[in-house]
């Protein structure tokens, strides 16, 4: 499967694979990836980019999220996601945990962990909040979000609507980053 890239911010891209979105995000050392999409050699897609180490940090364990993991020596995921990943077929996640509340510096940006459960019980968002940006997963979008199947939590994923609205109208975030739509 082929994938599509293009600069959407200083030192961020998007990157597009049938419908779904990863982002990459570089500094002078250091690099982030944010999911993976469904499969293919994505770490050759980021290396046109940059030949820094590259950071994965995985915002849900769904399969169009987790498809190049391995292709990644570091990767990060929220605990609460580590046995729906491994129920995915992918074996054991080889990730770190992450918890809320914890910050990953890439150049000038800082990613806050931001839970958001229901989608999935370990869905995260990334939120910087100097430059007002939010990298939602699938949580925020403007397409059909699936809500069907195991780890699905409806009361929950409201719950995590209202916190992402929240922090929008505390001026958090002006900018949504999102991986569908």
């Amino acid at each position: 499967m082929e994938f599509s890239i293009r600069k959407i911010a200083e030192n961020i891209w998007a990157i597009e694979q049938k419908g779904v979105r990863a982002f990459l995000l570089v500094g002078q050392d250091n690099a982030i990836l944010v999911d993976t999409c469904f499969g293919g050699d994505i770490l050759s897609v980021c290396q046109t980019v940059t030949a820094n180490p590259i950071t994965l940090i995985t915002t849900h364990s769904d399969g169009d999220h987790i498809g190049c993991d391995q292709q990644f020596p570091t990767q990060y995921l929220h605990s609460a996601e580590f046995e729906r990943y491994e129920s995915r077929g992918k074996g054991a996640p080889h990730a770190t945990p992450m918890q809320e509340g914890d910050v990953f510096v890439v150049g000038e940006y800082q990613l806050e962990v931001i839970l958001i459960p229901g989608h999935t019980p370990g869905s995260i968002a990334l939120l910087d909040r100097a430059h007002r940006f939010l990298i939602s997963g699938d949580t925020a979008q403007n397409g059909c979000i699936f809500m069907h199947g195991e780890g699905r939590n409806l009361p929950a994923f409201r719950e995590s609507l209202q916190k992402l609205d929240s922090l929008r109208r505390e001026g958090a975030f002006d900018t949504l980053y999102p991986a569908h739509g």
